[in-house]
Formats: C-alpha cells, structure tokens, sequence
C-alpha cells in the first residue's frame, strides 16, 4: 500500500503570473496541493511547458519539498495556497536556454508553468513570456559593377537588406549620390521594401550618370527607411556606401571592376528633407535618374 498512496498527493491546482516580460527577474507562482500520503514528505517539481499536462516538450525549472508528518498512518499536504518564486540564479541550464531562446523571439509566446508532485500528472496555467521587438533593418551584402566610369557612363548596384523582426508598413531605400566623404549631393532615386521580416534583395539595376558630371571619387550611398515610416530598434545602422570613381574621358577605367557595399554609413541627417526637397526628382548635373 505505501507505493499507491504516496502517489495520492497531487497539485490541485496553479496560477502563473498572467505575463513574464523578463523571465530574468524573480517571478512567483501559486498552487494547492491535495491527497494524501503515507510518507513523511513530497516533492512537487516545477516545469516550462508547451501545453499545461504535457510530459514532453518540457525543461524542469526547479523543485521544492513539502513536509506532510511524521508517525504512522495518513499524513496531509499543507492546506491552502502555497507559493515558489523563481531567481535567475537558480535555474537550470536547460531553462536559462529556452528563456533565452524565447526572449529572442519577436513576439511574446505562450507557455505554461507546471507543477507535479512525484510521479502524479502535472497541473500547468498558462503565461504570456516576452516583449515585442521592433523591426532593425540594415544591409548584408551588394555590389556596384563597373565602379570605375568614365561621365555620362552606366553602372548597375544590387543590395540585400534584412530585419529579423516584421516591418508593419512599406517603407523605401533611399539612393544617393554622395561624395569621397560621404556627404550627400543628389538624390537619385527609392526603392520600395515590402512589409514583413528577413532579406529584400534588389537585382542589379542600372543608373546613368550626366555627362557632365565632375570626375573624381564618389559614393553611392543607400539608406534604408529613408521616409521613416518604421520604428526601429536600432535607428544608426541604416546606411550603407559603394565607392564610386568617375574618371576624365581621355582615360581608360584601371580601378577595380566592382565594388562591395560597405555597411554601417553613417546616415546623414538631411537625407530625410533632400528626398522631399521640390526638384529632386528630376535629373541634376550629377545623374539620370533610374
């Protein structure tokens, strides 16, 4: 008889907090216990589950005993509602990984706090784990081929531009002409990004520049949500350059045939008001728009 009735005391019932934004920060639960047991004492167990009975799909988040009596004969679990509060110091590795795996996500998720005692079945409430992340929207790769040209020539740039987490709104990548320093002097042209999360990539697209154009070192400066229309995690990562070099006609194109998009350009404070400034739209001395 004593392996059946040390199996009666169970978790009657649990409430989790109704949302965890930081799961690092101390955090309490509250359950009932009822049964009763032959033995002297009962372990209830604590689990981060995905339903609140499941026995996969779990990682333990701790543990604690109860005493119920000493002597023979039925003892009791203590009446009422008992409490268990969680510290980041104490938690397993396992859950300090799945926590970290679900503060990474985008969107908070649910899941259930369990508890069980022994080898009874578990009792779990659900709770919303998390914060919302925004959108941070910055370039990974591009090329500009030729970058050597000579006035009046045609060059083609491509770009992979990426967010981890969804853009609610369309927004635009803004074109420019900049010079060796980065200093904005036309506005060529926008790029239309969709909605959504992961990598926008734009084909190789050409751009012909004026034939009377100045020759000298450029760049060709990109910047994402040039309309500011997303709200960012990370507002400074937004630009990215190609160097450009505009050679005299009486010289033939020597420097390198292509050029990699460097990213993290600072992005210049008037590029918002020269996209919107009256005549930028039309062709200038320095290029014919795309």
């Amino acid at each position: 008889m004593a392996s059946p009735a040390s199996a009666q005391v169970s978790v009657f019932d649990i409430t989790a907090p109704a949302t965890i934004t930081d799961p690092y920060q101390p955090f309490t639960v509250t359950y009932r216990l009822g049964g009763s047991s032959y033995m002297a004492s009962a372990n209830v167990y604590f689990y981060l589950a995905t339903t609140s009975t499941t026995l996969t799909q779990r990682v333990q988040l701790g543990w604690t005993q109860i005493y119920l009596g000493s002597g023979t004969g039925l003892h009791y679990p203590p009446s009422g509602t008992l409490t268990y509060q969680f510290y980041p110091g104490n938690l397993p590795e396992a859950a300090r990984a799945q926590f970290n795996a679900i503060m990474a996500a985008c969107q908070p998720q649910t899941w259930y706090i369990q508890a069980e005692v022994d080898y009874t079945l578990p009792k779990g409430d659900d709770t919303l784990i998390g914060t919302p992340k925004q959108p941070d929207f910055y370039f990974t790769a591009g090329t500009l081929s030729p970058s050597t040209i000579q006035p009046g020539g045609t060059t083609s740039f491509s770009f992979d531009l990426f967010t981890r987490c969804p853009a609610a709104y369309p927004s635009t990548v803004g074109v420019f002409l900049a010079d060796a320093n980065h200093q904005l002097l036309s506005y060529i042209g926008g790029v239309s990004i969709g909605a959504g999360a992961g990598t926008f990539s734009l084909p190789p697209t050409s751009i012909t520049f004026s034939p009377y154009i100045a020759p000298g070192p450029y760049n060709l400066v990109l910047i994402a949500d040039v309309n500011e229309v997303i709200a960012e995690s990370n507002e400074d990562n937004n630009g990215g350059a190609f160097a450009l070099n505009i050679v005299p006609y009486a010289l033939t194109a020597f420097e390198r045939d292509e050029s990699p998009l460097t990213p993290d350009v600072p992005v210049p404070a008037e590029a918002a008001s020269m996209r919107n400034t009256p005549g930028f739209d039309r062709a200038d001395g320095y290029v014919q728009k795309f």
